[in-house]
């Protein structure tokens, strides 16, 4: 969708009324080249104000999608006029689980129309979307919003309604696919550009190639390895020469002893 600025008409409205009001007020002086302009100064004065005190409002309005293929065109057509029933249906039930859903398979429709107008050959990978998802997605809240208006539930009506409720989510998940299957082939050109770029990248010298990355990883590995042994042979060497030194200082205590 895109939004579209919908101009007032109160502005108009204003400036009309500057001169029904001089002619009513000043009939001779509309007779006069001066009375004129100065009614006309008045006039412009008061559509300028009015264009700034009421500038109009902002609404949202669906894009015309024109594919070249008049078939595919209505089948939109028709595909966009049911998603605004969807619409309709998503403000008039009160119900969140409901309106989670919906926003879900609003979404994905508008998503699935936009591509199909952009890429026109991608319609049949959703015609089964376009002529039994969507269509019965619509019948199903339709015949929600009528067991919601009858002014008695029974048990088989709440039971109606807890099936379509339930039902909702698996459907969402259904519009979600669909839109990102469109998409499958453009992932796997997109992942080929990548590899192709890479590798012309690596040849280019610009960036490593990943066995150079993988060597130089296991290159770091091993000298941090080794530096860790060293440390740990050091600590063994203190550890050592600590021992031996409080074993002399004790064969010292003991001679001492000994000969007192």
């Amino acid at each position: 969708m895109k939004k579209v600025l919908v101009k007032s008409a109160i502005p108009i409205y204003i400036a009309a009324a500057v001169w029904l009001l001089a002619g009513i007020l000043f009939p001779k002086a509309l007779l006069k080249l001066p009375g004129l302009i100065a009614v006309a100064a008045v006039s412009a004065a008061g559509w300028f104000v009015g264009t700034k005190l009421f500038p109009g409002r902002t609404i949202a309005v669906e894009e015309r999608i024109e594919t070249g293929n008049a078939s595919l065109d209505r089948d939109i057509a028709d595909g966009r006029a049911r998603l605004e029933k969807l619409r309709e249906a998503n403000a008039a039930i009160p119900h969140p689980g409901i309106t989670k859903n919906l926003d879900r398979m609003i979404k994905a429709g508008d998503q699935i129309f936009r591509e199909l107008g952009r890429n026109p050959a991608k319609a049949t990978m959703v015609r089964r979307f376009m002529s039994y998802y969507l269509p019965t997605s619509e019948k199903l809240m339709d015949q929600y919003r009528q067991l919601m208006d009858a002014p008695i539930k029974g048990e088989n009506i709440h039971s109606a309604m807890t099936r379509i409720e339930s039902s909702l989510d698996v459907v969402a998940n259904a519009f979600d696919k669909c839109a990102d299957n469109l998409f499958k082939d453009d992932e796997m050109d997109i992942d080929a550009e990548i590899k192709v770029m890479n590798t012309m990248l690596t040849g280019d010298n610009l960036i490593e190639s990943a066995t150079n990355s993988i060597r130089k990883v296991a290159q770091n590995l091993q000298a941090e390895q080794a530096q860790a042994e060293a440390v740990a042979a050091s600590v063994e060497e203190v550890k050592a020469d600590d021992e031996f030194k409080l074993e002399g200082k004790d064969r010292e205590i003991k001679l001492t002893l000994g000969g007192h």
